[in-house]
C-alpha cells in the first residue's frame, strides 16, 4: 500500500524526544513511531535488533520485529496502522528454557511469517556454543501466545517458505515447509559437515546434536567444497559453510537458489536432492553472508564479496 516500516536507533537528544524504536511512513509521507521500550512493555529494552527487517502478517494488519538490549530480547507484534502494541514474547533458549537466548546485533535474522500465520525467528543459544553456535529457529503462533516446535538452526538466517508440493519425497501433512541453513560449525565443536535443510514445521524429531525436540528434517544436503582450513584427522569431511542471510525459493523449477562461502551460487534441486547447477561468482572468501532473490523475469540476484550479481539468460 505504499507504507514503509523500519527500525531506528537514537543516540543523544532530539527535538522530537525520539527514542530508539519502530517507524512507519505512510504513502502520504506522514511518519509515526513507537519506542522499542513501549513495544515490549519493558523499560530494559533499548532498541530494535540491528539488521532485523520487520515482517507483515498475511492480512497486513500486524507488524513483527525483534527488540533487545545487551542481555535479552523479545519478538513483538504491533498494529501496522497505528503501531499500537499487540503482543510480545520473550525469546528463550530451547534446551535451557530458563535462560534467555542471545539476540545479537551482528546477525541478520528477521521474522518469517508462514502461510498459516505462524511466525519464525532465529536466535543464538545460551550458553553459547551449547548447540555448536547454531542457535534456534524459534516458532510461535500469530498472536505470540503459543510456543511451537523450533528448528535446530537459527543463527544469522531468515527462513524461506517452501510449498510442500515442491518436494515430491515429502508425504507429511504440512502444506508448507521451511528452508534454512544447517551448518555444524567445526570451530564451535561440530563436525564441519555444513548443510542446508528443508524442515517440517508441524513434525518433530530429536536433534542428534543437542538432544532437543526440533523440526523434522525432510531433506538436507552438504556443501560440496572441502574446507581446507579445518580438514584434519578429527574433521576429515569438513566443508565450506553455507554463509547466507536468506535463500530464494524457485517454485517453477522446484529448487532453492543459495550462495556458499566458496564463491559459488548453487541450485538445490528438491526433486533429486542434488546441487544441479553451479555459477561461480568469486574465487571465494570466508563468511560471505549473502542473500539471493529471483526477479519477475527469472533473473537471479546474488550478493558475494559486496558485489551484486545478476545471473540468467
Amino acid at each position: 500500500y505504499g507504507n514503509i516500516f523500519f527500525g531506528f536507533q537514537v543516540t543523544g537528544s532530539t527535538p522530537l524526544n525520539l527514542r530508539s524504536g519502530i517507524a512507519r511512513i505512510d504513502y502520504n509521507g506522514t511518519g509515526t513511531w513507537i519506542a522499542a521500550t513501549n513495544a515490549a512493555s519493558d523499560v530494559g529494552i533499548v532498541n530494535v535488533v540491528m539488521n532485523c527487517a520487520p515482517a507483515l502478517s498475511n492480512d497486513h494488519r500486524t507488524l513483527y520485529v525483534a527488540v533487545n538490549n545487551s542481555s535479552y530480547g523479545y519478538l513483538v507484534a504491533v498494529d501496522s496502522r497505528t503501531l499500537a502494541p499487540l503482543a510480545r514474547v520473550r525469546l528463550k533458549d530451547v534446551k535451557n528454557p530458563a535462560n534467555d537466548s542471545i539476540v545479537p546485533d551482528d546477525g541478520t535474522a528477521s521474522p518469517t511469517v508462514g502461510p498459516d500465520g505462524d511466525v519464525y525467528f532465529g536466535v543464538l543459544e545460551y550458553p553459547w556454543y551449547s548447540n555448536h553456535d547454531r542457535g534456534w529457529l524459534l516458532h510461535f503462533n500469530s498472536t505470540l501466545t503459543q510456543t511451537k516446535v523450533p528448528g535446530a538452526f537459527g543463527w544469522d538466517d531468515t527462513a524461506s517458505v517452501v510449498s510442500a508440493s515442491m518436494v515430491p519425497s515429502y508425504h507429511g501433512n504440512s502444506p508448507y515447509l521451511l528452508m534454512t541453513k544447517y551448518n555444524n560449525y567445526v570451530e564451535a565443536g561440530g563436525d564441519g559437515v555444513n548443510k542446508i535443510a528443508i524442515l517440517d514445521p508441524q513434525s518433530s524429531m530429536t536433534d542428534p546434536i543437542s538432544g532437543a525436540t526440533v523440526m523434522k528434517e525432510v531433506l538436507t544436503i552438504a556443501g560440496p567444497t572441502p574446507d581446507l582450513n579445518n580438514r584434519n584427522a578429527q574433521h576429515p569431511n569438513a566443508v565450506r559453510e553455507w554463509c547466507i542471510n536468506s535463500a530464494a525459493v524457485d517454485p517453477f523449477t522446484k529448487s532453492v537458489l543459495v550462495n556458499n562461502e566458496d564463491g559459488k551460487l548453487y541450485r538445490w534441486d528438491l526433486t533429486s536432492n542434488t546441487l544441479s547447477e553451479t555459477n561461480t561468482l568469486t574465487s571465494g572468501l570466508g563468511e560471505a553472508y549473502t542473500p539471493t532473490i529471483v526477479g519477475v523475469d527469472g533473473i537471479v540476484y546474488a550478493i558475494n564479496n559486496a558485489t551484486l550479481y545478476a545471473v540468467g539468460h
